[in-house]
Formats: structure tokens, C-alpha cells, sequence
């Protein structure tokens, strides 16, 4: 009798969504609306919005309710795929979005971009709109890759739809084989290291950062380069931030951190010239008194009035190669992940 009643019940609720009452898109009404305007209990509602679920009409999103899922939507092309990086249109990203956007273009794709500015809230509103959205398939930077992403929820849906996602700059381990093109970032910190002790330098400090797992591979390579130099990790001039309190940690702690050191590696071009503009106003001469490395090698270090040596990036070949695996994947075609290397331009 209860299989009868959430059939019953998913059969009218199904009615509703295939004449439109409830829209492609719509949010549901939550289980007790639903129980209550109905008559039917809370579980039976439950056990028939599973079947609408598994029937592909409907999308349970956590935190924000069941959504109207066209099931015939997501077999169509739309040539629309669907890029989110942390940030748009300021430092790195412009060219990697170019590399991106040259390849999708060049094969008929049109890009749609968002930005999540490095929140775990913004890619949850971001990837829930998406779900509903007609698109082929989806490019993303991976929002605080450090820590334990609360959205793979909703990355799960998409592997549902067998819409493909690659990934660029970081990735989520919690998530099965993901398809990544990366930079390697634990090199890249053994050969910013292994440059200032060829120069002589033996106190290096470290600028990393805590919530995006590049920050950790560069610092892992930093570690092994000064170990296998003979010298020991002082965590005293190692300064770990997060997204939010760079600034603030970067002015309070500098003069410690430097304090004896005559070289920084710091995480990027734009921490680089942070802390390049609080020496300077503690009287610290760059390069002379203490030299700077970097990643990225972005405008950030090449219009810099004070030289410093930054590790590059290969930018736009990192958005081409995302591409191209995109490419390649919604025809049909196997992927796997590609690491690129760093390289010195003096």
C-alpha cells in the first residue's frame, strides 16, 4: 500500500512538472509544503521525489532544495561550455581564459565564465545554477583545493549527466580520477629554492598559501631543496595565509619573518610585491639586502619598478590544453591529467 502511495504520488507530481506547473529550473516544494498540500507523509513525499530523481525530472541539491530536472535537456547539445576560475579579470587569468576560450571557440564551443573569488559558498551558488543550465560540459579552478571542498555533491551531479569536467591550476582529490591540466608546483618550489642557494643564499623564509594546495606543493619542494642542501626549516620565517587574511598577516608578521634571512620565495607575483612594498617601508633594501622569488612571471613582475626573478608559467598553453581535453572528452575520446613544468626567464 505505501509503494502504491509514493507511486502515486510521483505519478502527479510528474504530471505537474510535464505540463509546466512546475518549470525546468523551478525548485520544488520542500517536503513538508509538499506533505502538507497533499496529504501524504514526509517519507512518503521523500520516496517520491526519489523517483522522480532517478528518473532524471528532478535534482536534490543539499542545502537548497529539489529542483525541475528536463531530463531531455541534458541530451541535447548546446554547444555552451561552462568555465569558473576564482577570479576573471585580473592577474593570471586573463590568459588562461584566452587559451581557453582560442581552442572552444576554433571548435564551435561558446564559453560561459563565473567567477567564485575563492569561495566555497560563490561555487555552490555557481554550480547549482549550472545544473540547470543547458551545457556540454565544464572547465574549473578549483576553489580552496586545500581543504575539503563541501561541494562535491554537486560535482557528482554532473558526473551523473555525463557532463565532463576538467579541471586547472588545483584539483579535488575526494573526487574519482578527476581530469586535471596543472602546473608542478613541487618542483617549481625546489627550483625557486635551489636558484637563491645557487646565488649563495642560505636563510631562505617562505611566503605560502594555506587554502589552495599549490601553496603546499611549493612549499613541499622549498622543504626538500633546503634539506637536501643541509639546512634546516625554521617555521619562525614560514608564513602560511589564506584568501582572507593575506594582507593583514603579511604587515604583522614581515619584519619577523625576515628577520636574519637575506632571501623570500614568495607564492605569486601579486605576494611578491606586497611584500616588496613592506620592506621597502622597513627600510629592507630588494634586492640588495634581500632578494625575492616568485611564480607566475605575470605583468605583476614584469612592470615591477624593483626587478625580481619569477618562475613562468605556461598560462595560455595551461587554458588551450584544458580545451583541447574538453574537446576530446565530449568526443568520446579518453583523458588523462597533464602536469607542466616551470620554467626561468631571467
Amino acid at each position: 500500500m505505501s509503494e502504491h502511495k509514493y507511486a502515486e504520488l510521483a505519478g502527479k507530481l510528474r504530471v505537474k512538472i510535464k505540463n509546466g506547473e512546475y518549470k525546468s529550473g523551478e525548485r520544488l516544494p520542500s517536503e513538508n509544503e509538499l506533505a502538507a498540500s497533499t496529504g501524504y507523509s514526509r517519507h512518503t513525499v521523500r520516496k517520491a521525489i526519489g523517483i522522480l530523481e532517478r528518473e532524471g525530472l528532478a535534482l536534490r541539491v543539499q542545502g537548497s532544495g529539489t529542483f525541475v530536472q528536463n531530463q531531455i535537456r541534458r541530451h541535447t547539445i548546446s554547444h555552451n561550455i561552462a568555465i569558473i576560475t576564482t577570479y576573471i579579470g585580473e592577474y593570471i587569468f586573463p590568459s588562461i581564459l584566452q587559451g581557453i576560450d582560442h581552442v572552444l571557440s576554433e571548435n564551435g564551443y561558446t564559453s560561459l565564465v563565473s567567477a567564485t573569488k575563492n569561495r566555497v559558498d560563490n561555487e555552490r551558488h555557481i554550480l547549482t545554477e549550472l545544473l540547470q543550465k543547458p551545457i556540454d560540459g565544464l572547465i574549473v579552478e578549483g576553489t580552496k583545493t586545500a581543504l575539503p571542498n563541501p561541494n562535491i555533491d554537486l560535482y557528482d551531479k554532473f558526473a551523473k549527466y555525463n557532463i565532463p569536467v576538467v579541471f586547472i591550476n588545483g584539483y579535488y582529490p575526494d573526487l574519482t580520477d578527476p581530469i586535471y591540466v596543472v602546473a608542478d608546483d613541487r618542483a617549481g618550489g625546489r627550483i625557486a629554492c635551489e636558484t637563491l642557494l645557487k646565488k649563495g643564499h642560505k636563510k631562505i623564509a617562505g611566503v605560502f598559501k594555506g587554502d589552495d594546495i599549490q601553496g603546499h606543493y611549493r612549499y613541499a619542494g622549498y622543504t626538500s631543496a633546503l634539506h637536501n642542501a643541509g639546512l634546516t626549516v625554521e617555521d619562525d620565517h614560514v608564513l602560511w595565509y589564506t584568501t582572507e587574511n593575506k594582507s593583514q598577516l603579511l604587515e604583522f608578521y614581515m619584519s619577523q619573518l625576515i628577520e636574519g634571512y637575506t632571501a623570500v620565495i614568495c607564492y605569486n607575483d601579486e605576494v611578491a610585491l606586497e611584500v616588496m612594498s613592506i620592506l621597502q617601508n622597513l627600510n629592507i633594501k630588494v634586492p640588495d639586502q634581500v632578494e625575492i622569488v616568485s611564480f607566475d612571471n605575470s605583468t605583476y613582475a614584469q612592470i615591477s619598478a624593483i626587478p625580481f626573478l619569477s618562475l613562468s608559467n605556461p598560462k595560455e598553453k595551461l587554458g588551450q590544453l584544458a580545451a583541447e581535453k574538453m574537446i576530446n572528452m565530449l568526443n568520446g575520446k579518453k583523458e588523462i591529467a597533464t602536469v607542466l613544468p616551470w620554467s626561468i626567464e631571467e
